[in-house]
């Protein structure tokens, strides 16, 4: 099966108790799918840059608009399959503060992330690292903990 090279942005949002949101999905096109949670994001459109794909994506995603995502905190690569595809994918990270927790609005989402996405929840550090479900990326705790504790890091980790 031929792999697609794919760029993406991904964003935490944190809210004022410092939690953060994610969402859990699973692939439809799988009988007994798993299922994990992850931050609001995806794949940028042509021409596009990671910056601009993450105010885009949380706007399609959570109906929240960000003015800004703030600079890069991480990079992942990341080899899955989805939807019978498998995919090389480039991710770029933001951690955005917002001012309240907002509501997640699917007015905007496409076909796909309606049969997708199966709900959404805002997680706290401590609560990330006393799950067993499967929350991607793997470095999420490590990242946010330290950029609670520290602000963004000086460049990009990588996750």
């Amino acid at each position: 099966m031929a792999q697609q090279t794919r760029l993406a942005a991904r964003v935490v949002l944190v809210d004022p108790s410092n939690a953060m949101l994610l969402l859990r999905s699973h692939d439809p096109t799988l009988d007994n799918a798993p299922r994990w949670w992850h931050v609001p994001g995806g794949g940028l459109d042509e021409g596009e840059s990671a910056e601009q794909a993450a105010v885009r994506e949380v706007f399609e995603e959570v109906g929240y608009r960000l003015p800004d995502p703030g600079p890069a905190v991480a990079t992942r690569r990341a080899l899955f399959t989805y939807l019978g595809r498998t995919f090389w994918q480039f991710e770029t990270f933001f951690v955005a503060r917002v001012p309240n927790r907002p509501e997640v609005d699917s007015s905007s989402w496409t076909d796909i992330e309606r049969r997708s996405i199966l709900g959404w929840a805002w997680w706290t550090v401590p609560e990330l690292r006393a799950t067993e479900q499967t929350v991607y990326p793997t470095g999420l705790v490590g990242l946010i903990d330290g950029w609670l504790r520290s602000g963004p890091p000086a460049a990009p980790i990588r996750l």
